[in-house]
């Protein structure tokens, strides 16, 4: 009898909190979109372009296979929106887009002016992985489009100029003597180190 009333409590309590406790926000890294940069204290401004606000996180926690790219953070009228991950000489183009792919299903396939660009998409987030033959250039972008705002109406949300971003980038780290990230991640986050495969910062499974 007591049994029997433990599992209806069970099954009472998830169907209750089901949706919650089965998935969180999507966002990049652990930081849900429509996040507004004011809560965010260890994310640095790099610079405004219009409506978007580009950023990096000091205490950025995102991997790739055991190594840290800088991520770059797009945030429309304050709220988070999109992440660009710039992988060159991290990862190859194969291997990124399976592990994608696992996550978000078959891509869509265009080349554009030479460009290989592999495009996903799950409810309100889009995921672009750009990549030129000439230059081995890989670039990655998540974005939200429900969190956009007036961005939303910029025909390539990751099209941003990332050499921009790094010097930038490059130059505030030396003027204000920081370095990025500041601390390795937490063992078993990273999205594709210790069997983890989601990279949007939702609850990963291995």
């Amino acid at each position: 009898m007591r049994l029997g009333i433990m599992l209806l409590a069970i099954v009472t309590a998830l169907a209750v909190n089901g949706p919650c406790w089965a998935r969180q926000a999507d966002g990049f890294a652990g930081t849900a979109f429509g996040t507004p940069l004011a809560s965010l204290p260890s994310f640095l401004t790099l610079k405004k372009s219009g409506d978007v606000t580009y950023a990096v996180n000091l205490n950025e926690r995102y991997r790739v296979d055991g190594r840290a790219p800088v991520v770059f953070y797009g945030f429309a009228a304050g709220k988070l929106f999109a992440a660009y991950v710039r992988l060159d000489g991290i990862i190859a183009r194969e291997a990124m887009a399976k592990r994608i792919t696992a996550e978000y299903g078959k891509p869509s396939l265009s080349v554009e002016g030479g460009v290989e660009v592999l495009r996903w998409r799950k409810g309100d987030v889009k995921v672009k992985l750009k990549y030129d033959p000439a230059t081995k250039g890989l670039k990655l972008a998540y974005y939200s489009i429900a969190s956009a705002g007036p961005a939303a109406a910029l025909p390539e949300p990751d099209s941003v100029n990332m050499d921009e971003l790094m010097q930038t980038y490059e130059k505030t780290k030396i003027s204000k003597g920081i370095s990025l990230p500041a601390q390795p991640a937490p063992k078993g986050y990273s999205p594709y180190d210790d069997g983890v495969t989601n990279p949007a910062g939702r609850n990963a499974r291995p």
